[in-house]
């Protein structure tokens, strides 16, 4: 019984070293982060790529003791680097039902809420069903959430741009009559680029299943590598909730 019990604590010892070579292998290759340009999550200033996602992003794979270059490309070419090529990260993607299985995620960013914005003059509202809106020209950001969620359900009068804010220049061109576009940074947006927004609203809610968006690796990346850089995700965001309660504690001591 007693030499059973060295053999099992030897071969554990085994099993043990061979993981941790496993992920110091690993921890040494150098992953390729791919982004688009979104104002407000992820943005160029000051000649580099900022904004609230990727200082996430940063703070994770700084975390997780990892090399990796931040590329800013337009959306459809990140998109299919990220599903086949191996060690590539991309961020902000919505996880969608259609994109469960083809990437291996790391964690959420934040929660999107699309609407289709139009004219203020349009009599589309949030019951008109969306079968009734493939009649118009719709622009969309190839391979995004959106233009994957339209053509799922039918729309072909589709204009694909490369960056989102082409939107706002064709629908003043009067080329396009309705877009997608995030509720809670559309204003933000019109302001950062000058758009005049006063003729455009939101019309209709789009009811993707899932709008959240994550940061996740390729399909093609070892799990090893993506299990490190998950629990250093879960690192990074417990010292966020402990910093922003004792934010919120120390506001309250200090309005008594």
């Amino acid at each position: 019984m007693r030499y059973i019990s060295i053999f099992c604590l030897l071969v554990s010892l085994y099993c043990n070293c061979v993981i941790a070579a496993a992920i110091e292998e690993e921890v040494g290759i150098q992953i390729r982060v791919v982004t688009e340009d979104t104002f407000p999550l992820q943005y160029f200033e000051n000649g580099k790529i900022s904004g609230p996602a990727t200082k996430l992003v940063e703070q994770v794979l700084s975390a997780a003791n990892i090399s990796y270059t931040i590329e800013v490309l337009p959306w459809a070419r990140a998109y299919h680097l990220a599903i086949t090529e191996p060690n590539v990260l991309i961020y902000s993607l919505a996880r969608t039902k259609a994109r469960t299985n083809k990437f291996k995620w790391i964690g959420r960013i934040m929660a999107l809420e699309y609407y289709l914005y139009g004219s203020v003059d349009s009599d589309i509202n949030l019951k008109t069903p969306l079968a009734a809106l493939k009649k118009f020209r719709v622009g969309t950001v190839r391979d995004s959430a959106v233009d994957q969620y339209l053509k799922v359900n039918g729309f072909k009068n589709l204009t694909t741009v490369v960056h989102g804010t082409q939107n706002f220049n064709l629908f003043e061109q009067k080329r396009i009559d309705l877009f997608p576009a995030n509720q809670s940074s559309f204003q933000a947006v019109c302001l950062k680029y000058a758009f005049n927004c006063q003729d455009l609203k939101p019309l209709r809610k789009l009811d993707i299943s899932s709008i959240d968006l994550y940061m996740a690796f390729s399909e093609f990346t070892d799990d090893i590598l993506v299990e490190k850089v998950r629990m250093a995700y879960e690192e990074v965001m417990l010292k966020r909730k402990s910093i922003a309660s004792f934010n919120t504690h120390q506001n309250k001591l200090d309005n008594e």
